[in-house]
């Protein structure tokens, strides 16, 4: 799948600090999707479907996942994925 306006599509790498566990997006969302005061996003992940808010720390911009997603997915921090992301509603 190429990138389009709607979807973007990107190779990551399972992450943790402090407790919680994220993919970090290598692009920004602003640049894709336009200013908005939140990101709410639907895709998947490894072709398991996945939905939240993005985080942003410093102008880098995450997906958390929680554990009993992982759990359920098995994928496990380290792991390479990849990663499918929509703004949700689109």
């Amino acid at each position: 799948m190429s990138n389009t306006p709607n979807h973007h599509q990107f190779d990551a790498i399972v992450q943790q600090e402090d407790g919680f566990v994220f993919v970090a997006l290598p692009f920004s969302p602003r640049a894709v999707w336009g200013a908005q005061p939140r990101y709410a996003v639907v895709g998947t992940i490894n072709g398991i479907a996945v939905r939240g808010t993005l985080g942003v720390f410093a102008q880098a911009y995450f997906l958390r996942v929680s554990k009993p997603w992982l759990r359920a997915s098995h994928i496990a921090v380290g792991d390479p994925v990849s990663v499918v992301l929509q703004l949700a509603g689109t």
